[in-house]
């Protein structure tokens, strides 16, 4: 394998994330070399980028930022806040005993009365109940007729193992 065809192999490597420490080391000895085909030029400014960071210095005076101390009060800010909208919203839910609150709307009409809204469901259910009742009827009539056809089979499988016990005793096979 050329040293090209090597760096090509290794690049795609490098830009999908598999490569290993030792073949990136070899990609960046590669691009700070002087010797580099002219169909790798267009990565060279990259890996000399990465060099250059590498080798930059952050000045050791910079002030020091209490981030983690900030995200501390906001944390604590949030549930407090939190727990006080719930408590609000628990009070508000307690002491609303409004009888008058509680409703329902069928057919376009509001009932207040909870008896009647009751009686109402009920009676809907009854009715669904009813032509679920009358539309499963079909499909128990092909049951029964399952049923049927299964116990003729049941009686032919009992006469068969009948026959192989029978056939068993006498040392005949089928």
């Amino acid at each position: 394998m050329s040293n090209t065809e090597k760096i090509n192999r290794l690049l795609d490597l490098y830009f999908a994330g598999e490569t290993a420490t030792e073949q990136e080391q070899e990609l960046k000895k590669y691009f700070t070399s002087q010797n580099i085909a002219a169909e790798h030029k267009i990565y060279q400014q990259l890996f000399e980028t990465f060099e250059a960071e590498k080798s930059e210095k952050y000045p050791e005076n910079l002030p020091k930022m209490k981030i983690h101390s900030i995200r501390k009060k906001q944390f604590k800010t949030l549930i407090i806040s939190t727990a006080i909208a719930a408590s609000i919203l628990l009070i508000i839910g307690i002491f609303q005993t409004d009888s008058n609150s509680s409703y329902v709307i069928i057919n376009g009409k509001r009932i207040n009365d909870k008896e009647l809204a009751l009686q109402m469901a009920q009676a809907k259910i009854n009715k669904i109940s009813k032509s679920l009742e009358s539309d499963m009827q079909p499909l128990k009539n092909i049951d029964n007729k399952i049923s049927e056809r299964l116990k003729t089979l049941q009686k032919i499988e009992n006469i068969k193992n009948k026959m192989q016990h029978t056939f068993d005793k006498i040392n005949i096979e089928l």
